[in-house]
């Protein structure tokens, strides 16, 4: 849509998608203008992207990117509601994109199935980190406080949820550092330890007001408040969140376990014999849909055997090979990630079993 000039019919239908938020007090015209300018960056499309795009979907925003490198999974259709049972094995980028476009088609929309890279920041307003990954947050956090743009932050697992809205070019600066010092994995996860579905959308609208309070001042953003909710009691609390004098970036991880893509991996379990341990850190309940042939539980890995880890997507994997390398002898053999987890392996193809 880049370049080309709106149909006189979808500028309406906009109009009318749009009249509720300009009838908002202190809104009207100039909000709208402000909204059709702005340029937003969502990262994740999963259960807290799914109600952040929905509601940004309608907003009049200029353009709309999402970033997401996962295919849509039957296990997501109860929370993701962007999604359909159609939309299984699908890229979830891509399916996020036509719902966007579907809802305006003004809005210039860019789906990336890809992982989130900092170059993805450039030339947005605003960006929006819905991937609810510890790793990814920390490098979100860092391209925008390069390119001076603020993010949205949320989380949702189990009963828990926060918010929060950081942005280092602030005149009182705050970013995911301020919150999180330490610079832990990711150790939880939806798939082992469930997630309320209606707490990703909760979250999930919280997360897209607060575009709307940045980009239009509509209401007033969270810069520098965490706002968490319990929601066994459904009781939302807020707290304080400053840059302390002492507050010091935490420095980066010392190195990042290699990957292999999947075609690869096939071939050293095949042709190539390479003797690798497969080690697969996924919960009983997910390897009953299927492991790669060959695969042992973690508690069985051992010293003296070259490694490939295995999760669903990389996430858990990446973060229990950092603690594998780190407490194995210096002269141990390599522990490797497989790139996309079980999810990219499926992709294309190859083969899994009982």
């Amino acid at each position: 849509m880049t370049g080309s000039v709106p149909d006189p019919s979808d500028l309406e239908a906009r109009r009318r998608t749009t009249s509720r938020t300009a009838a908002l007090q202190g809104a009207g015209q100039p909000a709208l203008d402000a909204l059709a300018a702005a340029r937003v960056l969502v990262v994740g499309a999963g259960g807290l992207g799914a109600p952040v795009l929905t509601y940004l979907a309608g907003s009049g925003l200029g353009r709309v990117t999402v970033v997401d490198h996962d295919v849509v999974d039957t296990s997501n259709l109860a929370r993701q509601t962007l999604f359909a049972a159609a939309d299984v094995g699908r890229p979830k980028a891509e399916c996020a994109a036509e719902r966007v476009r579907a809802v305006d088609p003004v809005v210039e929309v860019v789906a990336l199935a890809e992982r989130f890279r900092p170059e993805h920041v450039d030339g947005h307003d605003v960006v929006v980190d819905a991937a609810d990954s510890v790793e990814v947050t920390r490098a979100v956090s860092d391209a925008c406080a390069a390119a001076g743009v603020p993010f949205v932050w949320g989380t949702a697992l189990g009963y828990d949820g926060q918010v929060s809205v950081f942005h280092d070019a602030a005149p009182e600066p705050v970013d995911f550092h301020d919150l999180h010092p330490e610079p832990l994995p990711d150790e939880g996860s939806c798939a082992a330890d469930g997630v309320l579905p209606a707490l990703c959308g909760a979250v999930g609208a919280v997360m897209a007001a607060q575009v709307g309070a940045l980009v239009a001042g509509l209401g007033e953003p969270l810069t520098g408040r965490v706002l968490t909710v319990d929601a066994r009691r459904w009781r939302w609390t807020e707290s304080p969140l400053r840059r302390g004098p002492g507050s010091v970036r935490p420095a980066a991880p010392a190195g990042e376990p290699p990957r292999v893509a999947p075609a690869e991996l096939a071939r050293w379990l095949g042709d190539d014999g390479r003797p690798v341990v497969l080690v697969d850190v996924r919960t009983e309940e997910e390897q009953a849909t299927g492991v790669i042939p060959g695969s042992r539980a973690p508690g069985q890995a051992t010293d003296d055997a070259e490694l490939v880890v295995v999760c669903a997507s990389g996430g858990r994997a990446t973060a229990w090979a950092r603690r594998a390398i780190a407490d194995r002898p210096d002269d141990a053999p390599p522990v490797t990630v497989l790139d996309g987890g079980i999810t990219a392996w499926r992709r294309e193809g190859l083969p899994t079993t009982a």
